[in-house]
């Protein structure tokens, strides 16, 4: 198993990780030019009056179509994947981009429904493939790594997308039949794509991604998993604003597309070509590189933060941008609104990986891509309706000849506002789901070691017991010392980034009093093993040597758990709670058998001199110390899983 406390190393995961990605990739170049064919179908309208309701619809239709079918794909892909398996969903995913391409191919002969019809299978396509991949990603980044994942998905997506729209462009230009070119180019693009998805797309399943690290050990916290239902999404604030916050996301993605080429080649802006280009791709760039960077801030600093900023940001730069004509003006704050988008995005489903438990994760994420790709089923209408809706509207200017620029702005308004208010709903409703813990892989790598010293105590317990020389128990014992001496040098560094943080995190204090707890056991335990031997072993009864192979076999067990607990309090602490009653189990166990040691001690051990009784009593009680030591420790994370829960079950 993976070190408890590593974090995400992209080395270790690179050969799972990479055909995911690369992957990905190509099927953003069909997303590209599937874009790119929506501003080449509305240019063939553009000399038709953009206020009439039917001509709206036909430039809206594509995407309508592609946002509906995406976010019912994405609500199913979690269905698909446990019927069929994950691979085979992206697969199909996969294959659908091919048909899409085909049948866009074909719009040349039946025109608006040939477009159509592809958007839907590109949108059911991309929605399988996505869902399907943001799972596994998330499973193969782990806890530490899970938002970094998501911004690359969607950097290697948007770049994709990027090359994708670039090639239709210059297609365009050395084309006749530019439309049914790009496609043909895109369709060879995707049968890579699938090409790829059957030779390297094998090992994506759950268990096979675990295996091997610490996310293992919540497919065993089956007590929780099995009493989480799909509609506590719906009963916490927090999960379910990052779903309307998903949603709204690509309700603006969709606006801009549609929308906003049209308000900056209106008189008054007469933007060029090229400064439409950069507005739009500002955005989307600025928004695909900047979210491996935001993501891994968000894994390192927490989720909430990041989201409130972000929305915040995008909402402010999108307002103002309906108060600006200048073309380096506009450009900036599209720049800046996808900045803002990528400070929030990767957190939102990240907040579905750290919450709900693992065998429900896949059903969950598939929820949010729901969520998050109907906002292209959504925005378009929205943006049809708060058009229309604001013929008379006089908030900008008065003049009758720049109304339609008027009903152009005002869409952008109200979601900018609607995003600040998402914002505000965060930092009021929302639950913080991975907190910025400056101390936690140093407590984890401090329990490890505990760990590993009780499992070297217990050999020398079993060395004194089974009555080798006192030397083989004193290299033992003293084997035991040296990893206790790497343990103190853990519980320094928790003191420092405890007393010597600019920014100290609000639970670094609780990691310390972890950290420092284990720590104490650890003196009792050696103090107990060296008065031992101190013993002549012929002196002890069985009784005693019984009551010393049980408590060794139960502490061990006992610092095992304590491990497991601090280690999915660190990834996901709804599913830590029946771990807990483990250990309380424990504990009461070895209280029983403390309770039988002393009666041993009290009435069996008639051979030993009063020292050596004394001695008896005294590695008996420090035993139990060692025991109560370990059992206040796990009450403290259970005060961080407490604190961190997102939504309290009754088990």
């Amino acid at each position: 198993m993976r070190s408890s406390s590593e974090s995400f190393n992209i080395r270790s995961s690179f050969p799972k990780w990479a055909p995911l990605i690369s992957t990905l990739l190509l099927a953003g170049v069909t997303y590209g030019v599937q874009r790119t064919s929506l501003a080449l179908y509305a240019e063939e309208l553009s000399g038709s009056d953009i206020t009439d309701i039917f001509v709206f619809l036909q430039i809206a239709s594509t995407i309508i179509a592609y946002g509906l079918f995406k976010g019912l794909a994405g609500f199913f892909s979690s269905r698909l994947s446990s019927k069929f398996k994950r691979k085979n969903t992206m697969r199909i995913g996969l294959s659908l981009l091919v048909l899409g391409s085909i049948s866009i191919v074909l719009a040349q002969y039946i025109k608006l429904t040939g477009l159509i019809i592809g958007n839907i299978f590109i949108g059911a396509g991309l929605g399988l493939f996505f869902t399907a991949s943001m799972s596994a990603l998330t499973e193969i980044a782990g806890s530490e790594g899970s938002a970094f994942s998501v911004g690359s998905m969607e950097f290697s997506v948007y770049l994709g997308s990027s090359i994708g729209s670039f090639f239709a462009g210059l297609i365009e230009d050395l084309q006749s039949n530019a439309f049914t070119a790009s496609f043909i180019f895109a369709l060879v693009v995707a049968g890579v794509a699938v090409t790829l998805g059957i030779v390297l797309l094998r090992k994506v399943e759950t268990e096979e991604l675990v295996k091997g690290t610490k996310e293992a050990i919540l497919l065993d916290s089956t007590k929780v998993e099995t009493k989480w239902r799909i509609r506590n999404i719906f009963r916490t604030p927090t999960l379910l604003l990052s779903y309307v916050a998903g949603h709204f996301s690509r309700i603006m993605d969709s606006m801009i597309v549609l929308l906003l080429p049209i308000l900056v080649s209106m008189p008054g802006y007469d933007f060029t070509p090229t400064q439409i280009g950069l507005v739009i791709s500002g955005f989307t760039l600025a928004w695909a590189l900047s979210m491996p960077i935001t993501g891994r801030i968000s894994d390192r600093f927490g989720r909430k933060e990041a989201i409130i900023i972000g929305l915040f940001i995008e909402g402010a730069a999108i307002i103002l941008l309906t108060f600006s004509k200048e073309p380096i003006y506009v450009i900036l704050l599209a720049i800046l609104a996808g900045i803002g988008t990528a400070i929030y995005y990767p957190s939102l489903p990240s907040i579905t990986r750290d919450v709900v438990p693992i065998v429900k994760r896949e059903q969950s994420l598939g929820l949010y891509r729901a969520s998050l790709d109907s906002g292209y089923f959504t925005g378009p209408l929205i943006a049809m309706g708060l058009t229309f809706a604001a013929t008379n509207l006089t908030i900008w200017n008065n003049t009758s000849e720049i109304r339609l620029e008027n009903q152009l702005k005002f869409p952008f308004l109200v979601i900018g506002i609607t995003l600040g208010v998402i914002a505000l709903s965060f930092l009021f409703l929302a639950m913080e789901t991975r907190p910025g813990w400056v101390q936690a892989s140093i407590s984890l790598k401090h329990s490890n070691k505990v760990k590993e010293f009780y499992a070297e105590i217990k050999k020398a317990f079993n060395t004194y017991i089974e009555g080798e020389n006192v030397k083989n128990c004193s290299k033992a014992i003293e084997k035991a010392k040296n990893i206790e001496k790497e343990a103190d040098d853990l519980v320094m560094k928790v003191t420092q980034a405890l007393y010597g943080s600019v920014r100290p995190a609000p639970d670094d204090y609780h990691f310390y009093k972890i950290t420092d707890t284990l720590d104490s056991s650890i003196g009792f335990t050696l103090r107990s093993i060296r008065k031992l031997i101190l013993i002549p072993r012929e002196k002890l009864p069985k009784s005693f040597i019984k009551y010393l192979r049980k408590e060794k076999v139960l502490l061990l067990k006992m610092i095992s758990k304590a491990v497991e607990v601090l280690e999915v309090v660190c990834i996901q602490p709804l599913a830590s709670h029946p771990i807990f009653e483990e250990v309380h189990k424990l504990e009461n166990r070895l209280d029983i058998n403390s309770q039988e040691g002393l009666a041993i001690a009290t009435k069996e051990l008639g051979k030993l001199n009063s020292v050596e009784s004394m001695y008896i009593i005294q590695i008996i009680e420090s035993l139990e110390i060692s025991a109560n030591l370990i059992e206040d420790a796990v009450d403290v994370m259970k005060i961080v899983g407490l604190k961190y829960q997102v939504r309290p079950l009754k088990l």
